[in-house]
């Protein structure tokens, strides 16, 4: 099953998606609310929702032993069903997200900036991500509550093999989270694409390959 990431759509892992379907392996997908033809998720919406609703897809379809490929946002669900259930046979993690980022001096002077700004009532806009901000505003909180979310306490419930796949260049999710998943989750390896945050589609050869050679095709 390949989950997309924030933004993405069942489009996201299209390649991926054609050639492991061609081959005969049964796949699977879905898009995220608000993404894709999915309906808007209510205001209230967590982590929680996006991995119980990942779960209702999977039993609707009668599917066990299920091997979970996610990018991003994603990944972060993913990582969430992983550490509560057993039905993940082999967890593929894409640039994931679900730590938190390491930061520095520079990022806590514009912390200080931001809520200074922010009380004597001045746009703050260049302090969010493209991504909050192209969120419609009434869905803000859901996307604050999902990436604040540190799953770094999950990871050592993950107990399937793990492919960790990384852009080399990634400045979305940098590669030291790559390192932090590979030294918290068991039985995990970390294979690096040279790319960015979608590395998987920049290399989608290189990415299809590794992720064949995982599965044991």
């Amino acid at each position: 099953m390949f989950l997309h990431g924030w933004g993405g759509n069942v489009r996201s892992f299209g390649g991926a998606f054609t050639y492991f379907s061609e081959r005969g392996n049964k796949c699977l997908t879905l898009d995220f609310p608000p993404f894709g033809n999915s309906d808007s998720p209510q205001s209230d919406w967590s982590l929680k929702d996006y991995t119980h609703l990942t779960l209702s897809v999977l039993e609707h379809f009668g599917l066990e032993n299920v091997t979970l490929v996610g990018h991003s946002f994603g990944g972060r669900v993913a990582i969430d069903i992983a550490s509560k259930t057993n039905i993940v046979k082999r967890l593929v993690l894409v640039s994931s997200a679900g730590l938190k980022r390491k930061r520095g001096l520079i990022f806590k002077l514009k912390q200080l900036a931001f809520r200074y700004k922010k009380s004597q009532g001045k746009n703050v806009d260049k302090y969010y991500s493209p991504d909050y901000l192209a969120m419609p505003t009434d869905l803000r909180g859901v996307f604050s509550r999902i990436v604040s979310e540190d799953l770094s306490g999950r990871l050592k419930y993950v107990n399937c093999p793990t492919l960790i796949v990384w852009g080399r260049r990634d400045t979305e999710t940098p590669p030291e989270m790559a390192r932090r998943l590979k030294k918290k989750i068991k039985n995990s390896q970390i294979v690096w694409l040279d790319g960015g945050h979608f590395a998987y589609a920049e290399k989608h050869t290189a990415f299809v390959s590794v992720l064949d050679e995982f599965l044991g095709n």
